[in-house]
């Protein structure tokens, strides 16, 4: 997650600063960790329910189980967020979050197919 999220925000900082030829101020770099925070967000849910498989509070099994679906499920809902504020209208968003985690199932599905 934090990779993730850092990896970004230093193209986009390398970026701003190539475009304007000269270094960005603190405004735009805290725009920039801003705008990527939900990509840090997005690995703390499924992460805490790892832990508690960790903790043994979870079967170590239900917990990776847990995880996988904690994250299909933000995935969904990103995919209604987005599909909401494209198509203004309920039944396309819907459409749009449930081919959008029909995807990321699919991703998951095919690495776990070809990492055993």
């Amino acid at each position: 997650g934090l990779a993730r999220w850092g990896a970004p925000l230093c193209a986009g900082v390398v970026g701003g600063h190539l475009r304007h030829t000269a270094a960005l101020g603190r405004t735009e770099i805290t725009r920039a960790m801003r705008d990527g925070f939900p990509i840090l967000l997005a690995a703390v849910l499924p992460a805490v329910v790892l832990l508690l498989g960790r903790a043994d509070v979870l079967a170590h099994r239900l917990a990776l189980w847990a995880s996988v679906a904690v994250g299909v499920i933000q995935l969904a809902g990103v995919g209604a967020f987005v599909g909401l504020v494209v198509s203004h209208h309920g039944d396309g968003a819907w459409r749009f979050a449930g081919m959008t985690a029909m995807l990321g199932v699919t991703v998951v599905a095919v690495k776990v197919v070809l990492g055993h």
